[in-house]
């Protein structure tokens, strides 16, 4: 119900704020738009726009993912890595598609047929939809395909690299890498999970690593949910570290251990 009732808001807010723009008399306009028949032509541009918006999310997730694994080459050699989900590179390609693949369309029609054309097909189907599209599209790009792609790209640093003698962490919107060595870590926990706003438990398994400096490192930090932590892992933490695994269910509870001693 409620998803219904929002499309039928958008649209007429739509209408009303992005109404469709007359070119010429009303005669003039009217006779256009009922003179040609569009009925193949639209066929031809909803194509378009699929085979377009494909090609866009999936070109621009290749780069963002190719991008992320390029940052993170540069910390050399390493033992274990953990990259960020590759859920959150899709957002911009996902939303990029939908608002963008019209102009792209647009943009090549534009150079094997007449703008005249065009102009009055993106003015039939702006007497479709009952609002100008094109201006919808270009704020939907503007407002929230943009903003996401900014977040996006600032993303792109976040990585850990566990190599022979630290561990290297990439930070959200910077370049800078934090360098944990295994010399100064002090305390080594493996954790279930975390309890949601409601309390309930949900299963994220991974290992924290707590460092003389006050610096936190979890390996659930990158990655996708896990039920259980890789056995290679630990074995690989407790010899770097020379440190005893403890075993809690959330990291709440390694804040309470920590207030008992």
């Amino acid at each position: 119900m409620i998803i219904p009732a929002a499309v039928r808001a958008t649209l007429s807010l739509l209408r009303k704020y992005l109404p469709v723009r007359k070119v010429g008399t009303p005669a003039q306009h009217d006779s256009n738009l009922v003179d040609e028949d569009f009925s193949k032509t639209q066929w031809m541009i909803v194509i378009s726009l699929i085979v377009f918006g494909f090609a866009f999310a999936f070109i621009v997730h290749t780069l963002l993912v190719a991008a992320n694994r390029h940052f993170a080459d540069a910390d050399g050699p390493f033992a274990f890595r953990f990259l960020p989900s590759a859920v959150i590179w899709w957002f911009f390609p996902g939303f990029g598609a939908l608002s963008l693949s019209w102009e792209i369309t647009l943009f090549l029609w534009s150079i094997f047929e007449d703008q005249g054309k065009i102009a009055r097909y993106v003015a039939w189907t702006d007497e479709q939809t009952g609002f100008d599209s094109t201006r919808a599209l270009r704020w939907m790009a503007l407002t929230i395909a943009m903003p996401i792609g900014i977040a996006t790209i600032l993303a792109i640093p976040l990585h850990s690299t566990m190599r022979e003698n630290d561990i290297v962490v990439g930070h959200y919107a910077t370049l800078a890498r934090q360098h944990l060595p295994y010399s100064q870590a002090h305390r080594l926990v493996l954790v279930d999970g975390f309890r949601n706003r409601s309390g309930k438990f949900a299963p994220r398994a991974g290992m924290i690593v707590d460092f003389a400096d006050g610096s936190r490192w979890r390996s659930s930090d990158n990655g996708d949910f896990k039920s259980e932590v890789d056995p290679e892992l630990v074995a690989f933490l407790q010899r770097k570290t020379g440190l005893s695994v403890e075993h809690v269910e959330t990291e709440a509870d390694v804040a309470e251990q920590t207030q008992r001693r």
